[in-house]
């Protein structure tokens, strides 16, 4: 497989965009919806509430008189909370909540742009950036902010132990993003001229005494070599006691994630890896590639020459195919159709699909013998009917299932041996794939 492109590599990535405030505006209920409103309506059109996010999936379009008819669905004790998608980008969202409790207010702003490929079109990238930028200084405007920031979520959650919680205001400057936000506290803990004269694109004063840095005039090339080197030089401004060149190791480091690498895949499961990797996240896809272009199947061993295949010794030949295909088979639609809705289609297409699923779900190791015993019929009959529609297979019913095959060409494939060895173990679905036997059947057949 080629390189791929950056933004077919980084397409899981998002923005994500935070501020926060030690005022709650809902503890002045209707006036204090408003003005969140206001600032939510400020935005640039593509980024303007579109729908009122509800639960039991009701998203009615977005109004300001449903908002204040619907307030009191949104609090519960002491937190308001509310999601709002966007007007005209489909998976961006706004989350706000807002508390007041014995540890006093709180309230936070975020939007989630779903993909960060959003913020790279052509011709727009400036716009869209200066428009984040106002969102800032509008609710700075409103609202005293406390802390803030704006940057690639993958890279966020590489900077982070996953066995810590992160907390919401580090004791001290830890990182610099793409857009930075600092309340009046942090500012006086910093000293107000240091972080004024800090090395970055923007620096501005917002209301309320909090500071507003800008790393770089968009978000979009925060792993280059430029925007790291700007996020060093900024950070060791700010934090004299860390070295420049430390800070740059590591950022380094981490834009390796999200420089696209040849995909070198083994062609007979590659449709199965790639769904892994896509399920992994930006985050972990350059390790997994890595992973996964060293990896190749165990050779197909489920198959006689179809002259040494023993004949039928059912009593029934049509009743054992009835069997199969009209019980064992449809055992596995039955069991799939939700998870895996492509099984419906009957077709060889549905095969990496369930591969990927039963690895993912770890079927070669969670279930018990008697479970196993009813999984192997099902999936070794779907895989023999797929053999027998799909490439003109002949079944060869056995009282053994597993001497059980479908005779195509000069070969006999034992499908429900090969479901069997999928169940063994952790990795079977992947190492014993129902996709690769087929596919060796397909290029056998000739």
């Amino acid at each position: 497989m080629s390189l791929p492109p950056p933004d077919k590599w980084n397409e899981s990535d998002i923005l994500d965009f935070e501020l926060f405030s030690s005022i709650n505006p809902f503890d002045r209920g209707h006036e204090g919806l408003n003005e969140v409103l206001d600032v939510l309506e400020s935005v640039d059109e593509e980024l303007r509430p579109g729908r009122i996010s509800f639960e039991r999936d009701r998203k009615p379009k977005y109004s300001r008189q449903l908002m204040h008819e619907s307030l009191s669905e949104f609090q519960f004790m002491e937190n308001t909370s509310f999601f709002l998608k966007c007007a005209r980008v489909p998976e961006a969202y706004f989350d706000i909540h807002g508390s007041t409790d014995d540890e006093g207010s709180r309230f936070s702003l975020t939007l989630r742009i779903i993909p960060f490929a959003w913020c790279r079109e052509p011709g727009k990238q400036e716009e869209r950036a200066a428009g984040l930028v106002s969102l800032v200084r509008t609710l700075a405007s409103r609202l005293p902010l406390s802390h803030g920031s704006a940057h690639s979520g993958t890279d966020q959650l590489l900077d982070t132990d996953p066995e810590q919680p992160r907390p919401i205001l580090p004791p001290q400057v830890e990182r610099m993003h793409w857009l930075n936000v600092y309340g009046p506290q942090r500012v006086e803990a910093l000293g107000r001229e240091r972080v004024l004269s800090t090395p970055a694109f923007l620096v501005e004063e917002l209301p309320h005494g909090a500071v507003l840095i800008l790393t770089r005039p968009t978000p979009v090339d925060f792993a280059s070599e430029q925007a790291r080197l700007a996020q060093a030089r900024a950070l060791v401004h700010l934090r004299p006691d860390l070295k420049l060149e430390d800070i740059l190791s590591t950022l380094h480091r981490r834009s390796l994630a999200f420089t696209p690498i040849p995909i070198q895949f083994d062609p007979d499961v590659a449709d199965i890896l790639l769904q892994e990797v896509d399920f992994q996240g930006l985050s972990l896809r350059r390790q997994r590639v890595e992973q996964y272009n060293a990896y190749h199947p165990p050779t197909v061993s489920e198959w006689l020459p179809a002259a040494h295949q023993p004949w039928p010794d059912v009593p029934d030949v049509q009743a054992a195919l009835d069997l199969y295909e009209g019980t064992y088979a449809e055992q596995l639609l039955a069991l799939l159709h939700t998870e895996v809705p492509s099984v419906m289609d009957r077709s060889p297409e549905s095969l990496p699909h369930i591969d990927w699923n039963s690895w993912h779900m770890s079927w070669g190791c969670q279930f018990t013998p008697e479970q196993r015993s009813r999984l192997i019929p099902a999936l070794g009959a779907y895989l023999g009917m797929l053999l027998v529609y799909g490439l003109g297979g002949k079944w060869m019913p056995r009282r053994n299932l597993d001497e059980a095959a479908v005779v195509v060409g000069d070969r006999a494939w034992l499908p429900f041996l090969r479901a069997r060895h999928y169940l063994q173990g952790r990795d079977a679905p992947l190492d014993y794939s129902l996709t690769q036997l087929f596919r060796e059947a397909q290029r056998r057949r000739g």
